[in-house]
């Protein structure tokens, strides 16, 4: 029989999985013997959670993250070649979003392996939705620039694009620095745009809060240092 590679979503964080995945979801993890994941903490937790028991006695891991090289890929693509069925695991969201699992997809492609997406969670998506944004045009940046100038630069090109296009522009930060971007916003984009932050999508204490940037300003509101999605419109 042919192969077939699943893309597997993962939890965004501490929820229940019944919440956010399928049973069906949990019947394919329960059945697969290999799995490409990005980190083992991350992948253990989801498995354990899926009623996997441990130890994953029978079970293969195979790291894909933004130090694996090209190199490294034959190894990792192994059991499909030889027609065993394999899990592609994100650490959080659903695989390839964000994420390098699109070389194993397109790899997947290019050889006629089946690819079957689950439905999971993923914050990019479940912003926008809530966001009260242009859900039909828009653009996802990923991380913007570390350095502040730099960072207000970009930010001041998205605001420009957003407000001349109508699309929306939607970006993420390590969550450590979600202030000081969140600052750099409302000093540098127009009074009238609007921001939303979504914080912690799916957790019991999520926080999703779109205003425009003079309402931001004046309330002086703040944000935690938790995951979360920018977006501006």
């Amino acid at each position: 029989m042919p192969a077939t590679l699943y893309l597997i979503p993962n939890l965004l964080g501490e929820t229940p999985i019944k919440r956010v995945l399928p049973d069906f979801n949990i019947k394919i993890i329960n059945q697969l013997k290999h799995f490409i994941i990005e980190t083992p903490k991350n992948a253990n937790a989801l498995l354990k959670k899926a009623g996997v028991k441990t130890p994953f006695e029978g079970i293969t891991f195979y790291t894909l993250d933004e130090h694996t090289h090209s190199d490294d890929l034959p190894e990792i693509l192994e059991p499909l070649k030889k027609g065993f069925d394999v899990g592609l695991m994100t650490d959080a969201g659903i695989p390839s979003i964000a994420d390098p699992g699109e070389l194993v997809v397109g790899w997947a492609h290019e050889n006629k392996v089946k690819v079957v997406p689950l439905i999971g969670p993923s914050s990019i998506f479940l912003a926008l939705a809530a966001s009260g944004l242009n859900a039909e045009s828009f653009t996802f940046h990923g991380y913007l620039p570390v350095k502040t100038e730099e960072r207000k630069k970009k930010i001041k090109e998205l605001d420009i694009i957003a407000r001349k296009t109508k699309y929306t522009q939607i970006f993420i930060e390590t969550p450590y620095r979600n202030q000081s971007l969140l600052q750099d916003i409302v000093k540098t984009c127009h009074p009238d745009t609007k921001l939303c932050v979504a914080v912690n999508l799916t957790m019991q204490n999520e926080r999703i809060s779109t205003f425009s940037i003079y309402e931001w300003q004046v309330k002086n509101y703040s944000v935690d240092r938790l995951p979360a999605v920018f977006l501006l419109g």
